[in-house]
């Protein structure tokens, strides 16, 4: 057994209401997590206070181990916007942020979107470490950092002191990458994970939620084509001890049902339960 931690994400749920929050709070607190990843929409949803979310966090005995940005190529969005919301981040004793590259469909990025994703991340990493907050550069797919050398380009110019890799292993496959293969080669730069399982090469996207797109052909984990014991393997010897945050876009079943298969997974693959 690794020494990483397991977490669940909770914009599922829905990203405009404190009760969306409280219920996916209570979900996954029934299924045993007790650390979950939320989204940028959250902390608008507060007003950008963190005592009521933490009041909330604290009522469920849970904690949030990140929040997730996703870049629009808007300075305004994906810079300013940050930086309003780090005091928040920091209140919660967060030290990780994902960041999401800017969207584009059907084709691989140009230099030109490139340059921009590598200053404007780069631009969050100056801004966070202050507060001790490290952001990931998170693959996706449908942006300009979802094919090898995209991400090849944004970790290989960026400091390591400013930037992190935050794999996601079923947007790697889908992007056509190997995510063992990648996550091998940026190992000692991997601060944040997104576990989500795959059934085949692409997707089937099933419109936007919370400001992303999201998929009908990501599974629950070990339901899918996604390598986890060898990922599990390269982290554990690195010693990776962040967390496993497991995700799901859309549920065949109910998110509470999918949280749990994930766990019962983990639980046998992972933690040897």
């Amino acid at each position: 057994m690794g020494k990483a931690k397991l977490a669940y994400t909770v914009w599922q749920w829905g990203t405009e209401t404190k009760e969306q929050f409280i219920q996916a709070l209570q979900d996954i607190t029934d299924v045993g997590y007790d650390t979950f990843e939320s989204v940028k929409a959250a902390i608008d949803v507060f007003d950008g206070k963190p005592e009521p979310f933490l009041a909330i966090c604290r009522a469920y005995k849970v904690k949030p181990n990140g929040f997730y940005f996703h870049l629009n190529g808007q300075w305004e969005n994906d810079v300013e916007d940050v930086r309003r919301k780090l005091p928040f981040m920091a209140a919660c004793d967060i030290t990780r942020m994902n960041v999401q590259a800017t969207g584009v469909k059907g084709r691989p990025a140009n230099q030109e979107e490139l340059d921009y994703d590598l200053k404007a991340i780069t631009a969050i990493g100056e801004m966070a470490k202050p507060y001790g907050i490290m952001p990931c550069l998170h693959p996706h797919y449908n942006t300009t950092v979802m094919y090898e050398r995209e991400i090849d380009f944004i970790m290989q110019n960026t400091d390591p002191e400013l930037v992190a890799f935050g794999p996601d292993t079923a947007h790697m496959k889908a992007g056509g990458c190997d995510p063992v293969a990648v996550i091998r080669k940026y190992a000692d730069r991997v601060q944040f994970t997104h576990l989500k399982d795959i059934t085949s090469d692409g997707v089937e996207a099933a419109g936007m939620q919370a400001g992303v797109e999201v998929y009908t052909n990501f599974r629950e984990l070990g339901e899918g084509v996604i390598d986890f014991p060898s990922i599990f393997h390269i982290l554990d010897d690195v010693g990776y001890d962040g967390y496993f945050t497991v995700e799901l876009d859309r549920s065949r079943f109910s998110h509470k049902e999918s949280a749990a298969r994930s766990m019962a997974y983990m639980n046998k693959a992972y933690f040897g339960i």
